[in-house]
């Protein structure tokens, strides 16, 4: 097989159109811990801090009397909630507050902003899209970082160098449009290879209104800039095609196999642009109504909506953690990801009905449904991250297609709405009592998973050990983190696969003969060990 090659014949094909829309900086708790029947703020198989509290009680690091700082409502009715904000959201503050699976430096790391969340009221947009589709609540960004890496790994399975590259890997915003020092091969070259008709969809520039914010992955990678500019890798990555053009696909039916879609700062939902989640539901609405005008491109496509990382807003799920040494997967010490979590929506006709899906997902996991959508391979990415993150066809059925249009807010009117909030004042972060968030009463449709975990705990008295089995009876690579709650508090990741075992030891000499641990993984797998040996 060679790189670009079809890997084999394409194994969906009733979907002849993809449409990738990757959105900026948002936690999946700042949007959606409030949403009905996912893994939010009633999430009780949560982890335990270092000294016991529980992890939505994040260290108030405004104070050093030990006070908490609780997840807190930005109530767009009273306060002007979706004006600019700014977070930290970089390699090093971002790796702070993990703690290496600690996840108790949020506040220190993030400011205090960073507790902060919408409920229904204040982004009903995306609700009702969730309520409409189908929404991933174990959907994880690709680098405990920002928005240039985490792009990297959307565009090309990888942060750097990949298989034939020389630079990276990149935990930084360096490599960019005006700073293209990525060299290893993209998936558009292998589609291009191929024969698969791909586009972005954007503006090149910097302009707030209609530039593309730097955010078209593909021009961070120099050989884009060295094509001449009738290639069609030239044409098709790095030249303008905006949202007017992909309506216009749209209505020809001329839409390639594969678009990427490059909102401009002002609608990229990014925290520093103004009224920026409004801005974003107005330009997903406007893709999504050009995809439901022709209903023969409507009932062949699958469109995928995610954020590139979390900004620095607070999420409360420790993300899948990779063993020391994992290839690929580490920058010295530090873990490359994965990093928190991050909304997913998955937007087709057979992904209707409010459906909920569980399953451990990156940004390879866009690369691998399209690996299948098209037979094209991507060798990029991680044999880890093959294991534990997911393709996306879990989020699908196929057999029960339903064309209906859903009927969504008017977005314009949204929009007008959060603008006439701007006279509001600041949202205040609390420094008082507090309750902790309660998300909306009720339950919603579950994807089946290919999950079976289990762990089973023996205790030796005479060795002064225990042992705890990890077993996976399921059809896919389970990973669990195991969490330490005894000096020194650490994280241990472990993915075991299908069929497979593995034993943790806990060394009781170390410990005056106790233990106590937590073993947690994906869909609220949970338990905890504690006593003497």
């Amino acid at each position: 097989m060679t790189d670009g090659s079809p890997l084999r014949a394409p194994q969906l094909p009733d979907i002849r159109h993809v449409v990738i829309l990757m959105q900026e900086n948002r936690s999946f708790d700042h949007y959606f811990g409030t949403l009905r029947g996912v893994r939010g703020f009633d999430d009780r198989q949560t982890s335990t801090l270092p000294g016991g509290r529980g992890v939505f009680e994040q260290p108030d690091a405004r104070h050093e009397d030990g006070r908490v700082l609780l997840p807190f409502h930005m109530d767009s009715s009273a306060f002007d909630a979706q004006a600019p904000t700014f977070l930290p959201h970089d390699w090093e503050t971002t790796h702070a507050a993990a703690g290496r699976g600690t996840w108790d430096g949020w506040t220190g790391a993030k400011g205090a902003e960073c507790m902060g969340y919408f409920t229904r009221a204040d982004i009903p947009y995306h609700y009702a899209l969730a309520d409409a589709f189908t929404i991933c609540d174990h959907y994880f960004c690709s680098v405990a970082a920002c928005t240039d890496p985490n792009r990297l790994y959307l565009w090309s399975g990888t942060a750097g160098p990949g298989v034939d590259g020389t630079t990276g890997p990149f935990t930084d915003n360096s490599v960019v449009t005006s700073n293209p020092v990525a060299d290893w091969t993209s998936y558009a070259e292998r589609l291009e290879a191929a024969g698969v008709s791909w586009r972005v969809y954007h503006t090149p520039g910097d302009d707030p209104i209609e530039g593309d914010f730097e955010c078209n992955g593909l021009s961070y990678f120099k050989q884009f800039h060295a094509f001449p500019e009738d290639d069609p890798r030239y044409v098709n990555a790095m030249t303008k095609f905006d949202l007017a053009a992909f309506a216009e696909h749209c209505a020809e039916g001329t839409l390639p196999t594969v678009s990427w879609l490059v909102a401009p700062q002002q609608y990229s939902e990014h925290p520093e642009a103004p009224q920026a989640p409004a801005h974003g539901a107005l330009y997903v609405d406007t893709a999504l109504q050009a995809l439901f005008a022709n209903p023969e491109v409507w009932r062949h496509t699958v469109f995928l909506l995610m954020y590139d990382e979390n900004d620095g807003f607070f999420d409360h799920v420790v993300p899948p953690i990779p063993a020391a040494g994992t290839p690929d997967e580490f920058v010295g010490e530090e873990a490359i990801g994965l990093g928190p979590r991050v909304p997913m929506l998955a937007i087709s006709p057979w992904s209707r009905g409010g459906h909920l899906d569980s399953q451990v997902f990156d940004h390879t996991s866009v690369l691998r449904f399209l690996e299948l959508v098209t037979g094209v391979h991507e060798p990029n990415i991680s044999a880890w991250r093959r294991a534990v993150c997911g393709d996306l066809t879990s989020c699908f059925d196929f057999d029960l297609p339903d064309y209906s249009i859903p009927a969504l807010p008017d977005a314009q009117a949204l929009l007008d709405r959060a603008i006439a909030g701007r006279d509001l004042p600041p949202v205040p972060v609390p420094d008082g009592p507090q309750t902790l968030p309660a998300q909306e009463p009720g339950i919603r449709p579950r994807r089946a998973l290919p999950y079976r975990p289990g762990a089973e705990l023996a205790v030796d008295q005479a060795a002064g050990r225990v042992t705890c089995t990890l077993t996976n009876h399921g059809t896919a690579a389970y990973h669990y983190n195991l969490a330490r709650h005894l000096p020194p508090f650490t994280t241990t990741g472990v993915t075991v696969a299908p069929g497979r075992t593995h034993t943790y030891t806990w060394d009781g000499s170390e410990t005056e003969g106790r233990y106590d641990f937590s073993v947690h993984g994906a869909d609220g797998f949970l338990r905890r060990y504690a006593g003497h040996c």
